[in-house]
């Protein structure tokens, strides 16, 4: 199986044109989305459609839930609340349709092939420590047996973690382009995100699993960002979520 996961879209068309054009010179099988389609940028619309057109699996985030009336914003910071309430004013009914119909993660797309927002026991957890780590791969152990490889987005960050089979110690893996994946270990893995990256590299980030050749892959593409930076501004969106893309924060 040879896969490209992408995640946390939010609403910027010229870093999701970029990904699904290097995307489409890949000769992936299939294209799975870890959600947050919306929120933050200015293009909600055409990356809904985009995604839903291109994407073989899409599961709903928080952004997304939240646009559809599905999560209290209370649980937004005051910038981020701001732009759900830009994005309900904006989106079109049927993109607002569209959100409040993404099926809820984990899903199973393909055998062994989990895919989560935030973790497989919370979709709206972060994966961030050693705890919600350790917790994951219980919840995989339980729930999830046949899982070899949790994709999870969220944290707007690459990580790759894995675990072998029967063994308690975890190993994070420090960032790099290419991993070389162990037939008797499972994996957590984040692609980063497309739309507004946060790892301090500013270009659009995604993944490419290669089953066969045991093969995963954290790739990087450059984008329009002043384009997208002028629409947020255009759009009357905080100026703070133009600048923090140019620095990838």
């Amino acid at each position: 199986m040879r896969c490209a996961i992408i995640s946390d879209i939010h609403a910027n068309r010229e870093a999701l044109e970029a990904v699904l054009g290097e995307i489409e010179t890949l000769a992936v099988e299939a294209v799975y989305c870890l959600g947050d389609l919306v929120g933050y940028n200015a293009d909600p619309d055409f990356c809904v459609r985009a995604i839903l057109s291109r994407c073989d699996a899409t599961i709903r985030g928080n952004h997304d839930k939240a646009v559809a009336g599905l999560l209290d914003l209370d649980w937004f910071n005051g910038m981020a609340r701001g732009a759900v309430l830009w994005t309900r004013r904006v989106a079109s009914d049927d993109t607002m349709a569209t959100l409040r119909a993404l099926a809820k993660g984990p899903v199973e797309p393909w055998q062994g092939i989990l895919l989560c927002h935030g973790t497989p026991y919370d979709e709206d957890a972060y994966l961030l420590d050693h705890q919600t780590m350790e917790r994951s791969f219980r919840c995989l152990d339980n729930d999830w047996p046949g899982t070899r490889f949790c994709f999870h987005g969220h944290t707007h960050s690459p990580l790759v973690v894995s675990r072998k089979r029967g063994e308690p110690r975890m190993e994070v893996h420090a960032w790099q382009e290419s991993t070389e994946l162990e037939a008797q270990s499972v994996y957590l893995i984040n692609p980063g995100s497309v739309g507004q990256p946060r790892d301090g590299i500013a270009m659009a980030s995604f993944g490419i699993l290669d089953s066969g050749k045991m093969l995963y892959t954290n790739r990087r593409v450059a984008y329009r960002i002043r384009a997208t930076q002028e629409k947020i501004v255009k759009a009357g969106l905080p100026p703070v979520l133009a600048r923090r893309l140019a620095e990838g924060r």
